[in-house]
């Protein structure tokens, strides 16, 4: 009897002793998750609560724009001055004026009226609101047109949304709280119940579950304005079962299942930058330098570093790569073997011309990253180059991290090195967001290059983009210019620099230093010409 009843203990022991390690870790995998997920419904909330209450704050500088200047209705320097607002504002598509039901003019140089319907609601701000409106001037794509003391603007409902998240499961809605029943202002992906929509407090925020969902409300502080995300729960699930499959056959092995099944969910997502990783320790990544030039007189007078990924020898494009290592933070190890690539490049451009520049990408982890600075101070020890010899790029999103990036951008342009914001206009920059960068350049997007000489409704964009930099004082490099058209275009604006096909494609530094040479050899100054023949031919044999 009293073996048996010792067994049995000892099985229960065993059996407790399998179990509540699995029983715990399963747990934590689900309490885990669950915060996981409460986490990403909260950003995802604020990020469309911030882009939101931006969009109502730059309504109100429209409205007093406008308003203030007194100029006539609709008359052509209110619809040129409608422009300029759109054009500096990052969410508003357009501004126009409204009476009664119809648009009557726009920034977008509309001359009939266009109907809008009657209003959906009305906010406890006096914001009449009419959502997803089908608008001939947007493609017929629907829009969301807000107006309030006869102005009005049209804004793109999906620009409230558009920030990465886990899937097309995630549902997310824009409403107004003051409205008795739940009116959206605009609304992504799946369907949200009403019953969620919980009334809290102005500048508050609140999370729970329901039926297999997190949800998260925040509402705005200032505005008539909240948002709601539904986020499914499949991830602590999933990884719930996994933990059970894999510890109860193993028992006592639990711990080195958990690592197998975190490894095992890691895989996917640690693919591509293992592969890119991988690429790096391989010394895959090369860097090809794209020639500026001069407009006024064609002269080379530097070029920007660009970098390649050659993979099983095929050339992956940057734009598919690219995104992924900045994703998966492997950008900052691209960016210093292109540092080091450049530095042993220098010494062969700058012999052959002193005062060559070279434009060198930074990512917004870059810039936020302190190592940095001792990666460029190396880079001129190591090269002998003057930090004229060298520009920085950055997007406007590498430019907008927070004090420590701007900490050290400051710190950059102390070392004495010029700084370029790249692709302005092409995300959410601002007029008044440029004057507080501390800039030396801004580089004009291809994108606006290709509209000159054509009809798009954006082929005016670059001329407003040209007045910023001189305004601001800034230097300005077209990119992308293809045609001769482009670049008399740009030069009779008074944009001295650009790059592009026209004048050359990415090439390797030996065909970039045979460039300097020809040039060096027929200089103006010896030749008594402007234009250098033997380098024109041979930009015209690269192209």
């Amino acid at each position: 009897m009293q073996r048996t009843t010792g067994v049995k203990i000892a099985s229960a022991i065993a059996a407790v002793a399998i179990a509540a390690p699995i029983l715990i870790c399963i747990r934590l995998a689900w309490d885990v998750g669950l915060t996981g997920e409460e986490s990403h419904a909260l950003s995802y909330s604020r990020n469309a609560l911030h882009r939101s209450e931006e969009t109502a704050v730059q309504f109100s500088e429209a409205i007093d724009r406008l308003n203030h200047d007194h100029l006539p209705a609709c008359s052509a320097d209110e619809i040129d001055l409608m422009r300029q607002i759109a054009l500096v504002s990052s969410y508003i598509q357009a501004v126009g004026r409204v009476s009664g039901n119809s648009l009557i003019c726009t920034s977008l140089d509309t001359k009939q009226p266009i109907p809008l319907g009657p209003a959906e609601l009305l906010t406890e701000y006096g914001v009449t609101q009419r959502n997803n409106i089908p608008l001939s001037i947007a493609g017929g794509h629907p829009m969301n047109v807000l107006s309030k003391d006869g102005i009005a603007i049209v804004v793109a409902p999906s620009l409230l949304f558009d920030t990465p998240n886990e899937g097309p499961d995630v549902s997310v809605g824009v409403f107004v709280p003051s409205s008795s029943t739940p009116r959206y202002i605009a609304r992504h992906n799946g369907e949200i119940r009403p019953e969620w929509l919980r009334a809290i407090p102005k500048g508050t925020e609140s999370s729970f579950t329901d039926t297999g969902y997190v949800i998260s409300v925040v509402r705005s502080a200032r505005y008539d304005i909240g948002v709601i995300t539904a986020v499914p729960e499949p991830y602590a699930t999933m990884l719930a079962k996994q933990l059970a499959l894999v510890f109860v056959p193993v028992g006592l092995l639990c711990g080195g299942g958990l690592a197998w099944a975190v490894l095992y969910i890691s895989r996917i997502r640690l693919s591509h930058s293992s592969q890119l990783r991988a690429a790096a320790r391989r010394g895959e990544f090369f860097v090809e330098y794209q020639p500026v030039v001069e407009l006024a007189t064609r002269r080379l007078i530097g070029a920007e570093a660009l970098v390649r990924w050659r993979s099983n020898g095929e050339i992956v494009r940057p734009d598919h790569f690219i995104p992924l290592a900045e994703e998966s933070g492997v950008i900052t190890i691209i960016t210093e073997q292109v540092l080091a690539m450049v530095t042993k490049d220098l010494p062969k451009l700058l012999s052959r011309d002193s005062g060559f520049q070279v434009a060198i990408n930074l990512s917004a982890a870059d810039i936020r990253s302190r190592k940095t600075i001792g990666l460029l101070s190396r880079l001129l020890e190591t090269s002998g180059a003057h930090p004229s010899n060298i520009e920085i790029e950055a997007t406007e999103r590498g430019f907008l991290q927070g004090s420590e990036a701007s900490g050290h951008l400051a710190q950059i342009r102390a070392m004495g090195f010029d700084v370029a914001i790249d692709d302005f206009g092409t995300g959410y920059s601002s007029l008044s967001c440029l004057q507080t960068l501390g800039l030396d350049t801004l580089k004009i997007d291809k994108a606006f290059v290709d509209t000159i000489g054509t009809d798009g409704a954006t082929s005016q964009v670059v001329l407003h983009i040209i007045e910023i930099a001189r305004s601001l004082n800034l230097g300005m490099v077209a990119e992308g210019v293809e045609t001769e058209a482009q670049a008399q275009f740009l030069r009779d604006r008074g944009v001295h620099y650009a790059q592009g096909w026209l004048f050359g494609k990415p090439m390797a530094v030996e065909r970039l230093c045979d460039l300097l040479g020809a040039q060096q050899a027929n200089d103006p100054a010896n030749a008594g010409v402007v234009l250098i023949p033997e380098a024109a031919i041979y930009l015209q044999a690269l192209s």
